[in-house]
């Protein structure tokens, strides 16, 4: 039910200590367990010290920062980092350097949980295989931290899981690559949301039918369907979009006696057309 303006104001008049919110955040998802080469955690840090309503988005383009002022979010919290490699300086003819103005002109600070949630116990990967309706979700044997797999509760196929997927991403089939042959009776599927493709050759060895990720490139194309595993490609935003409800439900179980106003963005992001 859509919520009135004073409904959301007077929902508001709860607020956190932002400290407080980082220690709640960092308490469920450490940066610490993060990529060496990732950038979790604060990407601008600006603004009210009191947190109200925070904005759970994938990302941040103009449009988030459109929506986060449109809903009275002072504080976004994001997936992929705002902040991957050094600035040396803020321009507003930048795209990035534009973001920075707009944010800290609207004191809306920017907070990013990466690999840190990749990993996560119940966080994007493990979300997956509960979404697909999965039985024996287990990470890879090999341990690497990101993947995961799981097998199918009935026979199906190939083109039954593309179906399933488009449906739980809450994506048109329109975004989708697959390789291999659509009637292949699918029983192991693997799965690394994002940009897994370095990881074809262990869900082989894994023994999956299926590997389920984004960001799939030519050669590495050839090689799985020379390897005779299918793959769908559910694009990079396909396979992260549930990041934003994943996440937001995280958050609200750790902010239960603090009543700020958790959004999930409602904003479609996706560049591809």
């Amino acid at each position: 039910m859509t919520k009135t303006m004073a409904q959301k104001q007077a929902c508001r008049r709860k607020k956190m200590k932002k400290n407080e919110l980082i220690k709640t955040i960092e308490a469920f998802c450490p940066s610490a367990t993060a990529e060496d080469w990732d950038n979790c955690g604060f990407q601008v840090n600006c603004g009210k010290e009191e947190i109200a309503c925070v904005l759970v988005s994938l990302e941040v383009t103009n449009e988030i920062i459109d929506e986060a002022i449109e809903e009275g979010a002072d504080f976004i919290l994001t997936h992929h980092p705002l902040l991957f490699q050094g600035i040396k300086k803020i321009d507003n003819n930048d795209v990035i350097g534009n973001y920075i103005i707009r944010l800290i002109q609207n004191q809306i600070s920017v907070y990013s949980c990466h690999t840190s949630f990749d990993k996560l116990p119940g966080g994007n990967n493990d979300y997956i295989g509960t979404l697909l309706e999965l039985s024996n979700v287990r990470p890879f044997d090999n341990d690497n931290g990101f993947c995961r797999k799981g097998n199918t509760l009935f026979e199906t196929t190939f083109i039954e899981v593309v179906h399933k997927a488009a449906e739980c991403f809450d994506i048109d089939e329109k975004y989708f690559k697959c390789v291999g042959d659509l009637t292949t009776a699918i029983d192991t599927i693997g799965w690394c949301s994002g940009a897994g493709s370095d990881f074809i050759k262990a869900a082989a060895a894994e023994g999956c039918d299926l590997y389920i990720t984004g960001d799939l490139k030519y050669h590495e194309a050839q090689l799985a369907k020379e390897m005779g595993i299918c793959i769908l490609d559910a694009g990079h935003y396909g396979s992260e979009k549930i990041f934003a409800e994943n996440m937001a439900d995280f958050l609200r179980a750790g902010c239960k006696d603090d009543e700020i106003e958790i959004l999930e963005s409602m904003t479609d992001i996706n560049p591809f057309i």
